[in-house]
């Protein structure tokens, strides 16, 4: 995997998108062409209006159903059927089973400023590979400041589309992100909103 300066998986997103290229993990990993701009403000936040939360924290009272919980960081619902790869404790990888999308998610303690790691990341990502940038900024998750990043490269001669969604709490810093293939646009996004829906900071 690229190292990237404090961005764990916008570089495994990278990197992966490099492999793929490079043929030197056999996975199928990077990113497609597709659509406009991800949505990242969904449904109620805990503290925010949204799920009860536990007396004196932010995590709900209660999971969603389904829910895996990773390195007591965070809990997910991963998409049924898909190939699990932990990468460490708190980074985790799903494939799907035709290999055409990939969803990660990791966790990592809350360091500087993310949207400007984020944009240092992407000089590298512009050395090569076709990247195009669809959008890197501040957005909104839940009510709450995130980052956003989406474009598009080359990887293995086919393109790809990366979505990545980066915020913060209470010292740490979450980062759910997928990269897919242009022709399942569709159940891509929707997969990918699903396991936003159900991501949940412990």
């Amino acid at each position: 995997m690229a190292a990237v300066v404090g961005v764990v998986v916008a570089g495994a997103v990278a990197g992966a998108v490099i492999a793929a290229e490079a043929g030197s993990n056999g996975r199928t990993q990077g990113t497609s062409a597709g659509s406009d701009h991800p949505s990242v403000s969904s449904g109620g936040r805990s503290g925010t209006g949204g799920t009860p939360t536990v007396a004196g924290t932010s995590r709900p009272a209660s999971l969603p159903s389904g829910a895996r919980t990773e390195a007591g960081l965070y809990a997910w619902v991963p998409p049924p059927g898909w190939q699990r790869v932990a990468e460490s404790g708190a980074e985790v990888h799903y494939s799907s089973p035709d290999r055409s999308q990939e969803i990660v998610a990791n966790a990592t303690p809350a360091r500087g400023d993310l949207l400007e790691q984020w944009e240092q990341a992407e000089q590298e990502r512009r050395k090569g590979l076709g990247y195009r940038r669809i959008r890197l900024d501040r957005g909104t998750f839940r009510g709450g400041p995130a980052v956003v990043w989406e474009y598009t490269v080359m990887g293995k001669g086919r393109p790809w589309h990366v979505r990545l969604l980066g915020f913060r709490e209470h010292g740490t810093s979450y980062e759910v992100s997928t990269w897919y293939h242009p022709d399942v646009e569709d159940r891509a996004t929707r997969v990918y909103d699903e396991v936003k829906e159900g991501f949940t900071p412990l």
